[in-house]
């Protein structure tokens, strides 16, 4: 073999080395700006590696907000037990002892309907009465169902409730826990009327609540049964059959607090209880036994009359 042959031999044969070598050095270099990105910003790799990737078109995870979703986010009804408690701050206590009291309440997704049932027992499925709130209307209807009538008080200012949450209080996150199976956030709550806590759903649902309500009452609540099923619409309208009955003074539509003071808390429900255990007929200015909040109802003498201008 020539010389000329010898040296395209020995050409061919180191190519591939050569080759391999460009290789590697492009690849080095197209990955130097990289490497060096992560080298000036020493926690992005660790934050990578515990935060997974998002699917494409995601949206970004939303910001932890500083108070918990004020009005609920779907359907929902849900059973609760209230335990009260002697006034916070040790003042007078009631004259009777109230015992603890079932009370269904049933949401509407949009928050802007609500409607309260006060159960007779603490498993029974049958209610004393219901009070619907219609926050968008400002109107409170009280529904009694022994004498099948109900009543509208509209232009309520505030229809307040210890089932909503809202932004006069300030709130403090405090950290998670569990009610009934259902995942929920505790917040210190703090209101004019005292202090508090509650264990509220990502999706707007108090599962628990202890301390001062937003009508200055004090004792537990706590969820026994939660349901997501659809709400019908026909639970927020007056029941087939009831007459309606309209207060003949302006007065009594205001919810007979005359001298101005705000309406009874919807937990107190009976402020009394002992006229509920003995007669089934409310007085003309007095609480409806068991409806709250706005709870003035009616007579059965000339001070009243149905909805078509007839005395009942």
């Amino acid at each position: 073999m020539d010389e000329k042959q010898e040296r395209r031999r020995r050409m061919t044969h180191c190519q591939p080395a050569r080759t391999r070598r460009m290789l590697t050095l492009c690849s080095l270099l197209a990955t130097a700006p990289l490497v060096a990105g992560l080298l000036s910003q020493p926690g992005h790799a660790a934050e990578t590696a515990a935060t997974p990737a998002a699917p494409a078109g995601a949206p970004a995870p939303a910001p932890q907000m500083d108070h918990p979703r004020l009005m609920p986010g779907r359907d929902a009804t849900i059973d609760y037990v209230f335990q009260p408690r002697p006034p916070a701050g040790g003042g007078p206590a009631t004259a009777l002892p109230i015992k603890d009291r079932h009370v269904q309440v049933l949401f509407s997704g949009d928050g802007g309907l609500m409607r309260i049932n006060y159960m007779l027992s603490m498993d029974g499925p049958e209610s004393r009465g219901a009070v619907i709130i219609n926050r968008a209307a400002q109107e409170v209807m009280i529904i009694l169902n022994d004498r099948k009538i109900y009543t509208r008080l509209v232009q309520q200012e505030v229809a307040r409730s210890p089932f909503l949450l809202d932004m006069s209080m300030s709130f403090t996150r405090k950290g998670k826990s569990e009610v009934i199976g259902q995942p929920c956030t505790i917040w210190g709550v703090v209101s004019a009327q005292g202090n508090g806590s509650a264990c509220v759903t990502d999706d707007g649902f108090i599962l628990e609540q202890d301390g001062v309500d937003v009508d200055g009452l004090n004792g537990h609540l706590k969820a026994m049964k939660v349901s997501y099923d659809d709400v019908p619409a026909t639970s927020f309208q007056p029941p087939a059959g009831f007459q309606e009955v309209t207060p003949h003074s302006p007065g009594s539509q205001s919810g007979g607090n005359e001298d101005g003071s705000a309406p009874p808390s919807v937990m107190r429900g009976p402020t009394s209880v002992q006229q509920q255990e003995h007669s089934s007929v409310p007085s003309a200015t007095g609480v409806v036994p068991g409806v709250g909040p706005v709870t003035s109802m009616p007579s059965t003498d000339s001070n009243a009359h149905d909805a078509s201008g007839n005395t009942p």
